[in-house]
């Protein structure tokens, strides 16, 4: 039913996503998942294999989501079962497992970011094919902090010595796969914001948000929004499955209000070596999400809604 559709965030990596999310998921008629990345493949069981091989910590939120659902508690205890849970589960597709949490959290609105979603366009077209009538809010950040953040977390070395894509490529290709897909999301169901301002603004930005979804905030709902570190996820998890979010924003889980100033785009990025400037087709494409020389302030709406 349209009135309990979730709500997927569509984002590039290092984009706020983690402390956005979150701070939406306060709100009383929604819940914020941890990454359960539920389009990875196509049933459960296959991309338990996947991430098995690939990066085995990608799991920690699928299995801290499961436990904190299923046995109200994260413990060693409990994520044993809900890797058994798991296990039994193997032939459910992204529909069943979030059907499962939906039905477990009723009334509540689910919330999804997983930004593995983005990385390949079938994950994408899995999203908006599967679930009709969901809501895609797409996230963003300044292509020259973003492009910074991805250097650092991952220690990207220029000059070809590190392995996948650069900063840039990912900022890019991310970017452009979800508008891409954006005129195959149902009317009234994409809405395109800039993390920036939600941080900088959140009494403009976080109603207009939920005004999208068809829900109220009153100022109860919108200082519980502010209060992200009460999110059971938003913590260190045990052990055995810590993560599930963005490392930086589990151990300091607070919303801070702050002015993020935002660079040229024209600005040496501090990740290459020769402190070139963002590509023409970046910085063509930035202008079009809102980062061009005029729009570096916070702006009075929010944009990008079909």
């Amino acid at each position: 039913m349209t009135e309990s559709a979730p709500l997927f965030i569509l984002t590039s990596m290092r984009s706020y996503s983690s402390l956005v999310s979150t701070m939406l998921g306060q709100h009383p008629a929604l819940y914020c998942l941890p990454e359960v990345n539920p389009f990875i493949a196509e049933t459960l069981g296959a991309s338990v294999n996947l991430l098995e091989m690939v990066r085995k910590r990608t799991l920690d939120g699928l299995y801290r989501a499961v436990a904190q659902i299923e046995w109200g508690q994260q413990t060693e205890e409990t994520l044993t079962n809900a890797r058994r849970w798991v296990a039994e589960r193997r032939d459910w597709t992204a529909v069943h497992l979030m059907g499962h949490f939906a039905t477990q959290l009723a009334p509540a609105r689910l919330i999804e970011k997983s930004p593995s979603t983005v990385l390949a366009a079938e994950r994408l077209a899995s999203a908006v094919r599967l679930f009709p009538q969901g809501y895609f809010l797409h996230l963003t950040r300044h292509p020259v902090a973003t492009t910074s953040s991805i250097a650092k977390i991952s220690n990207y070395s220029d000059g070809g010595r590190s392995r996948g894509r650069d900063p840039e490529t990912s900022w890019f290709e991310a970017n452009i796969a979800i508008l891409s897909i954006a005129d195959q999301i149902a009317p009234g169901k994409y809405l395109m914001v800039r993390g920036e301002d939600v941080l900088t603004e959140p009494d403009r930005y976080l109603p207009q948000i939920c005004e999208w979804l068809g829900l109220a905030t009153t100022p109860q709902d919108l200082a519980a929004m502010k209060r992200p570190e009460e999110s059971p996820y938003a913590a260190i998890g045990p052990l055995s499955a810590p993560f599930g979010n963005d490392p930086n924003f589990l151990r300091n889980p607070h919303y801070v209000a702050r002015p993020i100033a935002m660079k040229p785009l024209t600005a040496p990025l501090d990740w290459t070596q020769d402190g070139r400037a963002l590509r023409p087709q970046t910085q063509a494409l930035s202008c079009q999400l809102g980062y061009g020389a005029t729009h570096d302030a916070p702006r009075t709406a929010v944009g990008g809604t079909q």
